[in-house]
């Protein structure tokens, strides 16, 4: 069939087209555990879509990764408070210096589990095989540059600490703490060991050990919950991309070659977005990355920092051109850093130029008091605003043609 070279979009279409594949996604295949079967039917469906379009050159990108999001940090509270606990038990120079050892190493590993590095207490815990799948619309004519859009198709799990905004700040609260509880541990039980001071072994053991305990409380039960649909996170990011990619099947970009990307294991550290970047990232140093995740309630937007405890801003070319194409549609936001992290982050750390397209919540929205659902059960399908899809389409198309070279955007 002769490829179209209109491009542009049908956007009422391709808002049912993505409703389509976002009720697939998230209600026939249903929850999508990382590198787990389900996880599996998900690229499966999204392949056979790609192909029905008229998308061949697919590449199945099958990777090692942790199949857990708290046991890593169940570990690493693990080892303050079993130290703390030797120390209050015997309280010596030796179990001082034993229990500043392992509040250092559990410091660590928590630091670097929240900034996807590898660490000991991510290999304590098997590990599955993660599949992402990638699919390349060439230019129409010649390339002048690259778009690599991507959206993680795996889903969360559903501790009650995300059910509200006071306990997901509750638990943000503790976290923090138990992690400066870590770090403070470890010096305090230097001190003490070399000076002998501070006296009290009660604040040097049983205040860290009592906040780590209930960190390490919570940790347990967040991975002994039940996954959620991921109707919001993520099936609406997936829908939106795998519904433009479709369009762009049929209406090549002039000059623009267009890498859709569809991950697996974002939930648990982005081990999808890490390995795709290291088999395909030296092609792509040059392309712009547009993340979309989470985008099917509320005013779609852009994220201004992504991360954990350290936090990455997009790379300041991408982010002005992404802020000029927002500043022209007030019916566009810009969203805060709010303590999260997308596969973006792994792209901007690494220094591509990447960012995330994603939703911001006005305070007067039924869903903001439970984050658009965010990690809930009630992420399903009947709760997606459909005119809210359709805006993320208009946004990232928009942001495309902007990013598009040398003047040859989506509409030439």
């Amino acid at each position: 069939m002769p490829k179209k070279t209109s491009a542009t979009p049908d956007f009422p279409l391709l808002r049912e087209r993505a409703l389509a594949h976002l009720r697939a996604l998230s209600e026939d295949i249903g929850p999508r555990p990382p590198t787990s079967e389900n996880q599996k039917r998900a690229v499966l469906y999204v392949a056979e879509a790609l192909r029905n379009a008229g998308i061949e050159n697919l590449d199945f990108q099958s990777f090692r990764a942790g199949k857990h999001t708290y046991w890593p940090y169940v570990a690493a509270f693990a080892a303050g408070l079993v130290g703390n606990l030797a120390y209050l038990l015997h309280p010596r120079r030796a179990t001082s210096v034993l229990a500043a050892l392992l509040n250092a190493s559990g410091a660590w590993a928590f630091f670097a589990q929240t900034d996807f590095e590898d660490n000991w207490a991510r290999r304590l815990f098997p590990k599955g095989t993660g599949l992402n799948l990638i699919a390349r619309i060439p230019a129409r004519r010649e390339t002048r540059g690259r778009i690599v859009l991507s959206a993680h198709l795996d889903t969360h799990k559903t501790p009650w600490v995300y059910r509200s905004p006071h306990s997901l700040r509750a638990f943000s609260l503790i976290v923090g703490g138990s992690f400066l509880s870590l770090l403070v541990g470890a010096i305090l039980h230097i001190l003490r060991a070399v000076f002998g001071w501070p006296r009290s072994r009660w604040l040097v053991g049983g205040l860290p050990l009592a906040l780590q305990a209930v960190a390490t409380g919570m940790a347990v039960e967040g991975e002994t919950t039940p996954y959620t649909h991921g109707a919001n996170d993520n099936a609406s990011g997936a829908a939106v991309i795998l519904a433009l990619a479709e369009h762009l099947a049929q209406h090549p970009l002039p000059h623009t070659e267009v890498w859709v990307v569809f991950t697996d294991c974002e939930e648990v550290g982005a081990y999808g977005m890490d390995a795709f970047l290291r088999q395909y990232g030296p092609e792509l140093r040059d392309a712009d990355f547009l993340n979309v995740d989470m985008v099917g309630l509320g005013i779609p937007g852009l994220q201004s920092v992504d991360g954990l405890l350290r936090r990455h801003p997009p790379h300041p070319e991408i982010w002005a051109k992404a802020v000029e194409v927002v500043q022209r549609h007030p019916q566009w936001r810009i969203k805060p850093w709010v303590g999260a992290y997308t596969d973006a982050t792994v792209a901007t750390k690494r220094g591509f130029k990447a960012l995330t397209i994603t939703m911001v919540l006005p305070p007067e929205h039924p869903a903001a008091r439970y984050g658009g659902y965010w990690h809930q059960p009630q992420d399903r399908w009947e709760n997606i605003e459909p005119e809210t899809l359709e805006s993320a389409i208009h946004l990232v198309w928009a942001l495309m043609e902007r990013l598009s070279q040398e003047g040859a955007g989506p509409s030439s």
